[in-house]
């Protein structure tokens, strides 16, 4: 299709100036410059609250190939810093959302740039590492690169605030620890549970009446500063309360076990990484920079890890379980949702008498 003549630029910390063609908003975008792997789920990737902080390179060469439909955001708004892209089609009719892809990225104040070759930028990324970017139409601009990951990113990225319940289908009660939860991953724990949702500064002490505890998936280091009241919360409940996690929740799990987390090289993202127990092998969604790290694995089994590089994929004992992809993967693939009846047995299991 013919590009809006717009020229725009992305730089990064390593001195890299690429131009292409400016979409969405014009305002300047920044952020630490990842990618991931799908070739579907375009709006579930950019309302994802685990990318605050992060501007995402699509390695799919063609996006937005098809109409955008607002019951897929896994959250209200658009979590991205910016988006690089190679052929986006900005203009593709609007559909169930009711505007166009460029529309819907300046209303939502996020910078695009398109043209790019993402596949050499993603080959650029895997050798070098997750770098630090800026999306500007003013190359000027970019003179300081400082590291997102140390700001406390899952205070953006909560969009509740505060203790709620929600009652699910399920009769036990789960306290649902949001970090920057995707909505896909609540409305399918309502299938099996009730919950007490409270967001990271709620008094997690107050709360009573449940019986498990589940930690979300969520933005940044989980090492963070900010975090270290949940890391306690969990450590005085280990073995008291069945206590599960997906993704940034495995990594905050095991911190509290006392174990040790690392920033990966790149980073797991995309919808098609390969896990194994030992016997099975499962395709799996993921979305983190960071993971556990296995020379400091404390009180409990590694059951589960990526075929590729070996990153531990599942940790468990008796009264906790986490994964670090995600079982809710929306729009797929589904190879993992057995995680969420598991979750109710064991909790159910625990609860006996």
């Amino acid at each position: 299709m013919e590009k809006v003549e717009m020229k725009r630029y992305l730089i990064t910390n390593d001195g890299t100036v690429i131009s292409g063609y400016g979409y969405g908003s014009p305002v300047t975008g920044y952020g630490e410059l990842v990618f991931t792997t799908s070739m579907t789920g375009y709006l579930e990737s950019l309302t994802d609250p685990s990318y605050v902080g992060q501007i995402l390179v699509f390695a799919s060469p063609t996006i937005s190939n098809y109409d955008l439909r607002k019951g897929v955001m896994e959250s209200e708004r658009v979590k991205v810093s910016g988006v690089v892209t190679r052929d986006a089609h900005i203009e593709f009719p609007a559909g169930g959302l009711g505007t166009e892809f460029d529309r819907f990225l300046m209303d939502e104040g996020i910078p695009g740039i398109d043209g790019v070759d993402t596949r050499l930028l993603v080959r650029k990324i895997r050798q070098g590492g997750v770098m630090r970017a800026y999306i500007t139409d003013d190359p000027e601009k970019a003179k300081i690169f400082p590291d997102p990951m140390a700001e406390n990113l899952v205070s953006k990225a909560v969009e509740a605030r505060g203790i709620r319940n929600i009652r699910g289908k399920g009769e036990k009660k789960l306290l649902f620890i949001d970090l920057g939860s995707k909505k896909t991953l609540r409305d399918m724990m309502l299938d099996h549970f009730s919950l007490t949702v409270a967001s990271v500064d709620s008094d997690l002490d107050s709360i009573d009446r449940y019986d498990a505890i589940f930690v979300s998936n969520g933005p940044g280091d989980p090492d963070h500063p900010s975090l270290k009241p949940v890391v306690e919360f969990l450590r005085k409940n280990i073995g008291v309360k069945p206590i599960f996690g997906i993704c940034f929740g495995l990594q905050i799990i095991a911190l509290a076990y006392g174990s040790k987390t690392y920033k990966m090289k790149f980073g797991h993202r995309g919808s098609n990484h390969a896990v194994t127990d030992g016997s099975r092998i499962f395709i799996t969604t993921h979305n983190h920079g960071y993971a556990v790290n296995p020379d400091y694995v404390k009180d409990f089994r590694v059951s589960e890890y990526d075929i590729n590089d070996g990153t531990i994929e599942m940790i468990e004992d008796d009264m906790m379980m986490a994964v670090q992809y995600h079982p809710e993967a929306s729009p797929g693939p589904h190879d993992t949702r057995w995680f969420f009846s598991e979750m109710r047995r064991r909790t159910e299991d625990a609860t006996k008498g």
